[in-house]
């Protein structure tokens, strides 16, 4: 693995080329396809994964078969950090969502790097700080806010570039469906296209082939903004 996307990583981002490349020297990278489940909820944690090539998703899927999407992840990024320090299983699944690559640096390897280099345990720290602000704001989505202000919320945030669910993917919205849309607010996708059409009809958005055209954004925050 090549140090220069190590360098990228937030963990190892004030880490000197010496450290990056004893890093390098233990990471395992291999290529994924699209569609690739390359970890799987509750089996035990092999390592930190970094994204190298592509982009993933970390999905918790229910019972009855709906996802609830908890990020989308693109180069540089990081995927199964808790484990990593918890000592647990995987807490969800990892699907390559296009053909790419990953690395896997080992638990024990790890938590080895943060003993012997405080900068990595102090950027760790601030992953996992900004990993559960994420989470806290889904969190209150899915608790204050019905399937349209949720809808609202994932389309304003695409719009200005700020959609909390997703690192370093800025393609990820140009093209999102609705089975996507439902994914990322816990819904289904019947329900979602009709929450689609109450906010064209509130002047909100125009729905076209394959795309969603915000029409007016005040509108679109002020949905956003209700909760139930």
């Amino acid at each position: 693995m090549h140090s220069e996307i190590l360098s990228r990583v937030a963990y190892f981002a004030d880490s000197g080329a010496d450290v990056l490349a004893e890093i390098a020297s233990v990471a395992r990278e291999r290529s994924v396809c699209a569609g690739e489940n390359i970890v799987a909820e509750g089996e035990p944690c092999e390592g930190l994964f970094v994204v190298v090539e592509g982009s993933v998703r970390v999905v918790k899927v229910s019972a009855e078969g709906r996802e609830q999407v908890m990020l989308i992840l693109g180069p540089g990024r990081t995927f199964n950090d808790v484990p990593v320090f918890d000592g647990g299983a995987n807490p969800g699944n990892v699907e390559a969502l296009e053909d790419g690559s990953v690395a896997v640096i080992p638990k024990a390897a790890m938590q080895a790097f943060m003993e012997r280099h405080p900068a990595i345990a102090v950027a760790a720290a601030r992953v996992l700080a900004s990993r559960l602000r994420t989470m806290t704001l889904m969190v209150e989505n899915l608790a204050f806010r019905d399937v349209v202000g949720r809808v609202a919320n994932v389309i304003k945030g695409c719009a200005e570039g700020n959609q909390p669910l997703v690192e370093g993917v800025p393609h990820a919205c140009a093209h999102i469906t609705q089975q996507e849309l439902a994914a990322l607010t816990g819904s289904v996708r019947e329900v979602v296209q009709r929450a689609l059409k109450m906010l064209e009809g509130a002047g909100a958005i125009r729905l076209g082939r394959a795309r969603i055209e915000i029409v007016d954004l005040d509108v679109l925050e002020d949905w956003a903004a209700v909760e139930i």
